[in-house]
């Protein structure tokens, strides 16, 4: 199987070589690495890879925490997608080359790895890269992969590959898994307990954001919002929650004040219309973000970027895909901010972010709308209250665990 994956990526190679080398004559950066043409000035310590925006964000952690043990080693951070690859250039972090992931071509990933000439290398989450793989373990190069996971739906694809699999993983070094289930399914391909550990989701160790009094006056001014109101963000909501939540709204005591307002940040700017007309046929006035001068219980949010400083200047959040079956959005962006957060049943996406906000009180799974309401009115009373994220401290988290073991490869390299 591994030699007609060799074969398969030789052809692909022949394929996209002279479209490839014309995107590279004319100035694309994306297709010169994919095509392992970088021209670096040094080596690097480490080489980490991440696949896309959620895996780059974990990867900065780890980051955040080697610099932060007294040491900077120099990485060399590749991605896959062109998402990732903006978020990664935009952490802006210190001796840190930001790039695309090479093709896993023999003779692509043979000069990327002379170039690049990493004494470790870290993989996020579920990479497999046969050639790459191989040709690190030849040159005896430690393979650390970390918030390891595999989903049901993979498991079932390579059980049908199961030697193949068995072979690529005997490859690495150590495992970081984020759950036992995750242990249990890569046991099934030989990866055994000396090369395993459970540690967690390293997604939760994210730093919260920095905020001021003077940043949050400035947000709620913007949104047209008192400093003594009550605020709820409703964030990335679908087709569906705008009427439940406006309607809700509507009906509950806390609107008797006047002095609460709920901020819809819809998921897809299409659909402000959409909210708009839900409040013209619910004869309740409202304002846009940013836009209206005018006080209104409900304020629209019609620009995109701005969902974490909304969260940030809130006193609760709510975040969509939740109650409707979408699946679920990252309900971990409140947090992240101070704030406490709700969601909805339908968490199919968001599975262990749900439960690790309910076992730390950070928020609380609803069944409805109207429950967002009852538990507004029991906050101003003081009836509810929730924990809220206090600390960067990492020296006890899944990322320590991981970072530590990283310094000690390279610390033997």
């Amino acid at each position: 199987m591994l030699l007609l994956y060799r074969i398969s990526t030789y052809i692909i190679y022949i394929i996209i070589y002279i479209p490839a080398r014309i995107a590279v004559s004319r100035g694309s950066t994306k297709w010169r690495e994919r095509l392992g043409l970088n021209s670096l000035e040094s080596k690097y310590d480490i080489w980490m890879h991440a696949s896309s925006v959620g895996e780059v964000k974990v990867l900065s952690y780890l980051i955040h925490f080697l610099q932060k043990k007294g040491q900077c080693p120099s990485i060399y951070l590749t991605v896959m997608t062109d998402a990732g690859y903006k978020v990664a250039t935009g952490l802006k972090i210190e001796n840190c080359t930001v790039a695309y992931f090479p093709l896993d071509q023999s003779s692509i990933v043979k000069r990327t790895l002379k170039i690049v000439n990493p004494k470790v290398v870290v993989i996020a989450e579920t990479e497999i890269w046969p050639n790459l793989i191989g040709l690190l373990k030849s040159k005896n190069i430690p393979i650390i992969q970390v918030n390891t996971r595999m989903s049901a739906k993979a498991f079932g694809r390579y059980k049908l590959l199961k030697n193949s699999i068995s072979r690529i993983l005997s490859s690495y070094d150590r495992f970081f898994f984020k759950t036992e289930t995750d242990k249990e399914r890569y046991q099934y391909f030989g990866v055994d307990n000396s090369r395993s550990e459970v540690v967690g989701d390293m997604k939760f160790d994210a730093p919260l954001m920095s905020s001021s009094k003077g940043r949050i006056s400035e947000i709620r001014h913007r949104a047209g919002v008192d400093e003594d109101d009550f605020v709820i963000v409703a964030g990335s909501t679908r087709s569906g929650e705008g009427k439940f939540l406006i309607r809700e709204l509507i009906n509950s005591k806390v609107t008797s004040d006047k002095k609460t307002k709920l901020i819809i940040a819809p998921r897809h700017i299409e659909r402000v219309d959409e909210i708009k007309q839900i409040c013209l046929d619910e004869n309740i006035a409202y304002s846009i973000y940013g836009h209206d001068d005018q006080k209104a219980s409900i304020i629209i949010v019609d620009q995109m970027g701005i969902l974490n400083d909304l969260y940030m200047m809130a006193d609760l959040a709510f975040v969509g895909g939740t109650l409707v079956n979408i699946g679920g959005h990252n309900i971990l962006e409140p947090v992240w901010t101070g704030t406490p957060v709700l969601f909805g049943p339908y968490l199919s996406n968001v599975i262990e972010a749900a439960d690790y906000i309910i076992q730390n009180n950070y928020g609380v799974k609803i069944t409805s709308a109207k429950e967002i309401f009852d538990i507004v009115s029991r906050m101003k009373s003081g009836k509810t209250t929730f924990n809220k994220k206090s600390s960067n401290d990492l020296s006890c988290s899944s990322t320590s665990k991981a970072g530590e073991y990283i310094l000690s490869r390279l610390n033997n390299a």
